[in-house]
C-alpha cells in the first residue's frame, strides 16, 4: 500500500523478474538471452504476437505459436513456467482428431474418490468436437504439431463449465455439479451465465451490473486498470412486478468478498440456476414470499487468479503465494474493512459512503471512487432495497475445530433480532447434522484435504458447526465490516438487517479439489436454505417475567451526544483561528519493511499524537510475525501471518517517541502508517476522512427501553436517581415494593445517603438488585446481605482488550444457556471502543474479598496487555467479572462490563450505537433479571432460555 492505494501502478513490483514489451526486447543484445530456453528471435515473435510485456528472456519457458491459438491463449502458454498447466478449450476439425487427443491425454479411470484434481481432459462431440484440458506448453505444442489431430481453435478458458466459451455452452446445464466442474467458476464465465439465466427465466431471475472494482493491470491487453464488473442476481417469482418485489422480505447473500474464499460463489450460483429451473424444492416454494439476492462483490479478488491479471507478473500466483495475499481489490485494501460502520472508524481504512464521499480524500491525490468503487457501488445498490431481513456474507478460513463457524456481526440487535440470529444459527447446525450426522461422515475427504493442502495429518473437525461473535470465533474484532454496516439501523445508513458471516474451513486458495469442494458447497447450500426459510417465516421472541415489574435507573451521565465533540458546531474546537495550529492533522507515510534490524519502519509519535494506525501487506511469504514495538522497547502488538487474516495495527494515545514495526519472516512488508494529531480531545473526521460528523444521542439504558416492547407481562420503567431517593421503588410507607427488580449500571448517586438507603430498603424488602458496569461500586455503600462485607477497596475499574468472560461456571444461573464458544459480552467497535487496545472498561471485584463475602462466582475478567490473541498473554490484573450475592430473600446479581457508555475519543464519523451486547450479553442480562426468553416460529414455541425467578 502507499499514499495511492492503487498499488498496481507502483513501478517497483514485488518480483525480481523483469518484463519486456516487443520494443523493450528489441533493444536487448544477444547476451541477454544467454542460457535462455529460447533465442532472441523467438522471444521477439512472442512479444510481438501478444503485444504485452513478457517475463524476462531467461525465464520464458516456451514459444508456442499456431494460427489456431487465440492471442490470449498464446500469451498465457508462453509467459508462464514450463510446468504451468493452462486451462484450454480446443475445437477439432473432426471426431477422429478429438479421439486421438483424448486417447493421448485423457484419463478414463478418473475417480473423484481417488483423484485429487479434476480430470485432465473432458470432451464433447456436439455441436463440434471439443475438449477442455489442462496442458503445459510442451503438451499443447505436441497436440498441435506431433499428434495426428486437426486442431482448429484453442482459447484460454478458466472456469467450471468446460465449454462456456464455445457455441451451445449450456446443453448440459449452466453451472455443472461440483463433481463435474473443471475449476472454480470464473468471473467472465459467471457474467455470461447469469445473463443466460435471466434470458431463459425472465419471470424469476434479474441481473444487474452495479459497478466495478478498481481493476488490475491486464498484462495481455495492456489495459491498466482493467475494471471488471460487480454482478447482482435477484431471484423470486414475478420478479418484474415492482410493487410485489419491493414488499417482499429479502435475504441477501454476499459471495466472494475475499478473492481466495470461493465457496459462497460455488454454492450460490448453483442454487440460483436450480431454483430458476424449478429444480430446487428447498428454495422454490419460498419464492412467492421472499427475494433472494446474490451479490458477486469483489471482481478484482476473483480475476487476479488468472495469469494475465495482477499488480505483478504471473509467477506470484503460480508459486502459490500470490492469490493468497491479494484477496482484496486491486487497490490492495481488505474489501471487508471499507464500509461506513457506526462507532470507531480506523483512519487507515476507506469507509465508503456513496452519499457523502468526497471526490478526493484529504491528504491523498485520490478519492473513494478510485480506491473502493466496489464498496461504494455495493452500499448504494443495497440501500435501494426495502425489507432486507437477512444479509449473510460468505467467507472461508483455514483449519479449525468446526467445519463452519458463524460469526455474529458487531451490529446491535433488539430482542427479536438477537433471537432471529440465534435461531438461524441453530437451524444451520441442525441441517448440517441431518445431512452428515457428524464430521466422521466426510473424514476420508477432510483427511485427504489436510494432507494435500496444508500438510496436516488426520484432520477431522471436532464439530460440523458452531457460532459466536467475531472475537469468539476468530480471536479478534474489526471495524468497517460489511456486516456491521448492513446490520446498523437505516437511520444511520445501514439496512437494519440481521447479519452474519459464515467461515467455512478447509480453504485452499490455489487448487480446485472437487473431492472436498463438493462438501463445502453443500455446507453453504444448507446455510442459504435455512436463511431463506427463516426469512419467509413468521418469527417472534418474547420475555416472560412471571408478572414481575422492573425498574432501571437511567441518568444523563451515561448519555453521549455528537454535540459533545470538540469539533462540532455546538462545541467548536480550539486552534482553528488565524495563525493557530489546526485542531486535527493527519500524517501519512508508506514504507517497506525487510527482516532484520536494518529493515524496520520507525514512525515517531509526538506528544499531541492521538492515534497510530498501520496497515501492512506481506509479499513473498505466508509466514512470519509482524510486531509493533513502543519507544520503551515493549512489543505492544503482534500478528502471526500464518495464524491470522489481521493485517493492521491500531494504537490509541501512543507514547511519544520512536515506534518500530518489525518483520520476522521471508520477503518484505509494505506498510502504510497513518497518525492522527489533535490539540483537542476529539479528532475531526473531516480532516481524517473527508466526512462530516453524523449527529447522534445515545445512552446504554436504551437496552431496557427496547426490551420492554417484548415483555409478555410485567412492566419495565426507567427511573432517575431522584425518583429512587423520593421513594418510587416502594409503595409509600407500607413496606411493600412497587417493583420486583432493580437494575443500575452506573455509580451516579453512590455518595447520596438517601439514594443508598432507598436501595437498601428495596433489597431488604425482597427486591432483586442487578448491578452492571460501574454500578458495582454501589456494593461498597449498601449494607445488605453479603454485600455488607465488601468495601470500595475490593473493587476497581480496569481496561480490557476485549470484554470477555473466562473461568466460567456454567452451573451458575447467570450463564444458563451460554455455550462454550461464547466469551464476548459486548461488541466494542459500534460503541466506539477499539478491540485489543485495552480501552474497554470493566469493574471487577477482588477474588478473595468476594469469596470471603460468600459470593458465587460465574466468571472472571482479566487484563491482558499483550495486545494480541496470537502471543502469550501478559496478565496484569484480574477479578470477579460476573457473579451473585445473597441478601435474605433477595438476589444481588453482578456483571462487571456489559452496558458501558459510548467512547467518543476515537473517530466515529457515521454515528454511534446505544449498546452492542452479544447474544451472550443479552442472555446474561435476562438471566440476571430472572426472566425467561421465549422464541416462536410460525406461532410455535421453538425454545426457551433461562428461567423465571
Amino acid at each position: 500500500m502507499s499514499s495511492d492505494p492503487r498499488q498496481h501502478d507502483d513501478p517497483a513490483p514485488h518480483d525480481d523478474r523483469e518484463t519486456y514489451t516487443y520494443e523493450d526486447a528489441a533493444e536487448l543484445d544477444e547476451d541477454a538471452f544467454a542460457g535462455s530456453a529460447i533465442d532472441r528471435r523467438t522471444f521477439l515473435s512472442v512479444a510481438a504476437a501478444t503485444g504485452v510485456g513478457l517475463a524476462a528472456p531467461s525465464t520464458v519457458s516456451a514459444a508456442v505459436t499456431d494460427e489456431a491459438l487465440t492471442a490470449l491463449a498464446e500469451f498465457v502458454i508462453n509467459a508462464t513456467p514450463a510446468d504451468y498447466e493452462a486451462t484450454l478449450v480446443l475445437e477439432f476439425g473432426d471426431a477422429d482428431s478429438l479421439d486421438a487427443f483424448a486417447a493421448e491425454f485423457g484419463d478414463p479411470d478418473w475417480d473423484i474418490d481417488e483423484d485429487d484434481r479434476a480430470p485432465k481432459v473432458v470432451t464433447r462431440e456436439e455441436p463440434t468436437p471439443a475438449a477442455h484440458a489442462s496442458l503445459t506448453a510442451a503438451e499443447l505444442e505436441y497436440a498441435l504439431d506431433a499428434l495426428d489431430a486437426a486442431v482448429d481453435h484453442v482459447d484460454f478458458s478458466p472456469g467450471a463449465n468446460p465449454f462456456w466459451k464455445l457455441d451451445d455452452p449450456y446443453a448440459d446445464g449452466v453451472f455443472p455439479d461440483i463433481e463435474a466442474a473443471r475449476d472454480w467458476i470464473s468471473h467472465a464465465e459467471a457474467g455470461q451465465a447469469l445473463d443466460h439465466l435471466e434470458e431463459e427465466y425472465p419471470d424469476r431471475v434479474r441481473v444487474h451490473r452495479i459497478g466495478q472494482g478498481p481493476g488490475w493491470e491486464n498484462f495481455h491487453t495492456g489495459e491498466d486498470p482493467d475494471r471488471r464488473e460487480i454482478y447482482v442476481a435477484e431471484l423470486t417469482n414475478e420478479i418484474r412486478d415492482e410493487e410485489s418485489f419491493r414488499e417482499k422480505d429479502k435475504a441477501v447473500f454476499i459471495v466472494g468478498i475475499h478473492g481466495n474464499e470461493r465457496a459462497g460463489v460455488e454454492a450460490g450460483s448453483r442454487v440460483l440456476e436450480q431454483a430458476a429451473k424449478d429444480d430446487a424444492d428447498d428454495f422454490t416454494h419460498l419464492l412467492d414470499d421472499i427475494v433472494i439476492v446474490y451479490v458477486y462483490i469483489n471482481p478484482d479478488g476473483w480475476t487476479v487468479r488468472n495469469p494475465q491479471y495482477g499488480p505483478h507478473p504471473w509467477n506470484r500466483f503460480v508459486e502459490g503465494t500470490f492469490y493468497g495475499h491479494y484477496r482484496g481489490n486491486a487497490s490492495q485494501v481488505d474489501t471487508n474493512r471499507q464500509y461506513p460502520t457506526i462507532g470507531w472508524a480506523n483512519p487507515g481504512f476507506w469507509p465508503a459512503d456513496p452519499d457523502d464521499a468526497p471526490a478526493t480524500r484529504p491528504g491523498y491525490d485520490v478519492g473513494y471512487a478510485d480506491v473502493v468503487p466496489d464498496a461504494l457501488a455495493t452500499v448504494a445498490h443495497l440501500r435501494e432495497y426495502a425489507n432486507v431481513e437477512y444479509l449473510c456474507d460468505y467467507h472461508m478460513m483455514g483449519w479449525a475445530d468446526s467445519m463452519v463457524l458463524n460469526l455474529e456481526s458487531n451490529a446491535a440487535y433488539d430482542h427479536d433480532g438477537t433471537h432471529d440470529l440465534d435461531e438461524v444459527n441453530r437451524r444451520i447446525g441442525a441441517g448440517m447434522e441431518a445431512h452428515w450426522g457428524s464430521p466422521a461422515a466426510i473424514a476420508d475427504d477432510t483427511i485427504r484435504a489436510g494432507r494435500d493442502t496444508a500438510g496436516i495429518d488426520e484432520y477431522v473437525p471436532d464439530r460440523l458447526f458452531d457460532y459466536g461473535s467475531i472475537y469468539d470465533s476468530l480471536g479478534y474484532n474489526i471495524t468497517g465490516g460489511l456486516l456491521g454496516w448492513a446490520g446498523q439501523p437505516e437511520a444511520f445508513g445501514g439496512l437494519g438487517a440481521i447479519t452474519v458471516a459464515p467461515e467455512l474451513g478447509l480453504r485452499d486458495a490455489i487448487n480446485w479439489r472437487p473431492y472436498i469442494e463438493r462438501h463445502l458447497a453443500t455446507a453453504y447450500r444448507i446455510s442459504m436454505r435455512e436463511y431463506a426459510e427463516l426469512c419467509a417465516a413468521d418469527t417472534d421472541a418474547t420475555v416472560a417475567t412471571g408478572g414481575q415489574d422492573t425498574a432501571y435507573v437511567t441518568t444523563d451521565a451515561l448519555t453521549r451526544r455528537s454535540a459533545d465533540l470538540s469539533h462540532t458546531d455546538e462545541s467548536p474546537g480550539q486552534g482553528d483561528g488565524p495563525g493557530q495550529q489546526r485542531a486535527t492533522e493527519v500524517q501519512r507515510r508508506h514504507e517497506t519493511v525487510h527482516p532484520g534490524p536494518e529493515g524496520r519502519a520507525t514512525p515517531t509519535m509526538a506528544e499531541r499524537t492521538h492515534s497510530l494506525a498501520a496497515q501492512f501487506a506481506a509479499s513473498g511469504t505466508e509466514d512470519g510475525v509482524v510486531t509493533l514495538v513502543n519507544p520503551g522497547g515493549e512489543v505492544v502488538r503482534a500478528v502471526d501471518l500464518a495464524e491470522s487474516d489481521v493485517r493492521s495495527f491500531y494504537v490509541p494515545d501512543p507514547d511519544a517517541g520512536e515506534w518500530t514495526i518489525e518483520f520476522d519472516g521471508a520477503g518484505e512488508l509494505d506498510v502504510d502508517i497513518v497518525t492522527i494529531e489533535s490539540d483537542d480531545e476529539h479528532p475531526d473526521p473531516e480532516e481524517a476522512f473527508g466526512y462530516s460528523q453524523t449527529e447522534y444521542v445515545v445512552n446504554p439504558m436504551q437496552f431496557f427501553a427496547d426490551l420492554e416492547a417484548h415483555l409478555e407481562d410485567g412492566a419495565m420503567d426507567g427511573l432517575r436517581v431522584h425518583d429512587v431517593t423520593t421513594g418510587r421503588l416502594m409503595r409509600g410507607s407500607s413496606g411493600e415494593r412497587r417493583y420486583d427488580k432493580l437494575v443500575i449500571s452506573h455509580d451516579v448517586g453512590r455518595d447520596d445517603d438517601a439514594y443508598i438507603a432507598a436501595i437498601e430498603e428495596f433489597v431488604e424488602a425482597g427486591g432483586d438488585l442487578v448491578l452492571t458496569d460501574t454500578g458495582l461500586y454501589l456494593l461498597a455503600a449498601i449494607e445488605v446481605g453479603q454485600a455488607a462485607e465488601l468495601s470500595a477497596d475490593d473493587m476497581r475499574t480496569v481496561q480490557l482488550g476485549i470484554a470477555n468472560l473466562i473461568d466460567r461456571d456454567f452451573d451458575h444461573y447467570l450463564l444458563a444457556d451460554i455455550r462454550d464458544l461464547q466469551h464476548e459480552i459486548w461488541k466494542s467497535p459500534q460503541v466506539g471502543y477499539v478491540p485489543n487496545a485495552n480501552d474497554q472498561p470493566a469493574t471487577i471485584i477482588d477474588d478473595d474479598a468476594f469469596e470471603a463475602a460468600g459470593g458465587d462466582v460465574a466468571g472472571r475478567m482479566q487484563v491482558d496487555v499483550s495486545g494480541s490473541p496470537w502471543t502469550p498473554p501478559e496478565i496484569t490484573d484480574e477479578g470477579v467479572g460476573a457473579g451473585s450475592l445473597a441478601a435474605g430473600d433477595a438476589e444481588i446479581n453482578l456483571i462487571g462490563s456489559v452496558l458501558p457508555p459510548a467512547n467518543q475519543r476515537e473517530l466515529h464519523p457515521f454515528g454511534m450505537a446505544d449498546y452492542a451486547v452479544s447474544f451472550m450479553g443479552h442472555t446474561m442480562l435476562c438471566n440476571a433479571l430472572g426472566f425467561e426468553q421465549r422464541r416462536f416460529v410460525a406461532g410455535d414455541r421453538v425454545g426457551t432460555w433461562g428461567d423465571v425467578r
